[in-house]
């Protein structure tokens, strides 16, 4: 299999869509690179990946450049740092429009 360096904010699950086409290859990924699922990924990191979970989605994948980053950023952390809406008050935090 291939080598691949993850771009900032993305997350083992991106990784997994980006070069298997599916989110359940990350299992595989997790195993393959002897990392948790949930375990934010390094920058400098190289991960190994592996079979194509998906190959339809994995082809409109790399035919469109999609490369999917959803970790969130230390400023959306910030936002939110008790948890969301969880812990939001109506109209004082959270805003009914």
């Amino acid at each position: 299999m291939t080598r691949i360096k993850p771009s900032s904010r993305q997350s083992l699950l991106d990784i997994a869509l980006q070069t298997s086409g599916g989110v359940e290859a990350a299992f595989d990924l997790a195993e393959a690179n002897g990392i948790s699922i949930s375990e934010p990924l390094e920058a400098e990191a190289e991960l190994e990946t592996v079979a194509a979970a998906d190959k339809n989605v994995l082809a409109k994948y790399e035919a469109r450049g999609i490369r999917p980053a959803t970790e969130l950023s230390s400023e959306e952390v910030e936002a939110a740092p008790y948890g969301g809406i969880g812990y939001m008050g109506i109209e004082i935090d959270f805003v009914v429009k």
